[in-house]
């Protein structure tokens, strides 16, 4: 009788160890929007606002300049800047090329990889405009930054993209370029 009571204790105290882990888990992580562009990120970023910049693309499309739309969500987590964004062309007709280069896996998803260095006094328009998004929002904004961008397409007119800057002293990566300079937009046949 003693070692049913003993198991059944051993047992309770397991499951409850159990449910304490799977709390402190769920605690530790939040996820930013929906289906496709569904992204979890620590519970350490701190929402900072939204913003939305127009960027030209790259075309094959004969007679047509396509622009494309930005839309981000911005957290912090100490200097560490976090853009989540979602990219999207008007164009029905026109597919985004499939991204080429480093693959990796990062939250829960696929991604394409590169790394790039921001600098706040050259930049792209895109980017500077980032980084005064930053300074209206009362961030403090480095002079340099090693930017990760981690991209994928969703659907042939939009991209999921997140962009992971964090201050540098300046290094060997090449500047970010032009969103045109990473996008091409084709023409369906």
């Amino acid at each position: 009788m003693n070692t049913i009571v003993k198991r059944f204790a051993l047992a309770f105290l397991c499951v409850s160890l159990f449910a304490v882990a799977a709390q402190a888990e769920t605690g530790a992580s939040k996820t930013i929007g929906h289906g496709a562009y569904a992204l979890t990120i620590s519970s350490d970023f701190n929402a900072v606002g939204s913003t939305s910049v127009t960027v030209p693309l790259n075309t094959e499309v004969s007679g047509r300049v396509p622009r494309g739309t930005v839309s981000s969500k911005v957290f912090t987590s100490g200097e560490t800047v976090l853009f989540v964004q979602r990219i999207a062309t008007p164009a029905a007709n026109n597919y985004l090329r499939p991204l080429g280069g480093s693959k990796v896996a990062k939250w829960g998803k696929d991604w394409r990889e590169n790394a790039f260095t921001v600098s706040a006094a050259d930049t792209t328009r895109e980017f500077s405009q980032y980084l005064g998004f930053l300074n209206e929002q009362g961030v403090s904004v480095a002079s340099n930054y090693t930017v990760k961008m981690y991209d994928q397409i969703v659907s042939p007119s939009s991209i999921a993209r997140v962009l992971v800057f964090t201050p540098a002293n300046g290094g060997t990566l090449p500047a970010a370029p032009s969103a045109a300079a990473l996008y091409t937009l084709a023409e369906n046949k």
